[in-house]
């Protein structure tokens, strides 16, 4: 356990002298300095590949209204999610018509 500590201690401390000597602390924020290398090639474009969001969808892997059911407390999120959204739902369209 002593063992595991110190190495522990060793290893942020190493992180923390990383941070310190690639970073500087401004009024603006965080600044980091370093070289930063990217590179990127394409070489063919597969003009065949198709992609559509359409195939995302919500994982039915539990039927929701058996989960609602099921956990009170989740019903009760529920509906107060269904009445906060016609509140802001409401008052879009009163924002909207002025």
């Amino acid at each position: 356990m002593v063992k595991s500590k110190k190495k522990l201690k060793a290893k942020q401390a190493n992180i923390q002298s990383d941070f310190s000597a690639s970073s500087t602390m401004t009024s603006e924020g965080l600044i980091m300095s370093g070289p930063v290398m990217t590179t990127s090639t394409v070489d063919t474009l597969d003009a065949g590949f198709t992609y559509s969001y359409d195939d995302i969808g919500q994982l039915d892997m539990f039927d929701e209204m058996d989960m609602r059911e099921k956990y009170p407390a989740l019903n009760q999120a529920y509906e107060h999610y269904q009445s906060v959204l016609e509140i802001c739902k409401t008052k879009e369209k009163e924002d909207n018509e002025d």
